[in-house]
This record gives structure tokens, sequence and C-alpha cells, in this order.
């Protein structure tokens, strides 16, 4: 097996989640996450920032739920 270098090949932009509003929520309050639910890694990037999240702030909670084709993030205590 032989590697190949090849050159001037532009680096993949990478997707990253924004700053998410989870100080501002109120109980019952959601928000559609920009995140497609095709999309594995952004999925589990989204619940881990929402997990450490409630760690932090234990008296806080959230779910995390599949919207058609999109993600929402609820508070629910």
């Amino acid at each position: 097996m032989s590697i190949h270098i090849e050159k001037n090949i532009p680096i993949p932009q990478r997707s990253r989640l924004p700053d998410l509003p989870f100080r501002e929520m109120q109980i019952g309050d959601s928000f559609l996450a920009p995140v497609s639910s095709d999309d594995q890694r952004l999925i589990s990037a989204l619940r881990q920032r929402v997990s450490r999240y409630q760690r932090a702030n234990p008296d806080r909670r959230f779910s995390v739920v599949k919207d058609k084709d999109q993600m929402r993030v609820f508070r629910i205590a």
C-alpha cells in the first residue's frame, strides 16, 4: 500500500454549535437547535453540552428531543 501526498487541498470548515441560551430559559421554554437530526456528530456535541451544563447547574434539567428533522432542547426543571 502506498500513500500519496496531495498539495493545495483546502481544510474543511468545522461545524460548531453557537452559544446556547441555557441561562435565559425558564421551565417550559424550548429552542430549536441548529442541528440536523441526521448529523450524529453535532447531535452528540449538543447532548454533551446539555449534560455539562446540567452537571454544573444541578437545579436545572433539560431534555433533547428530535423534532421533525431537527433537534429541540426543552427546559423541564
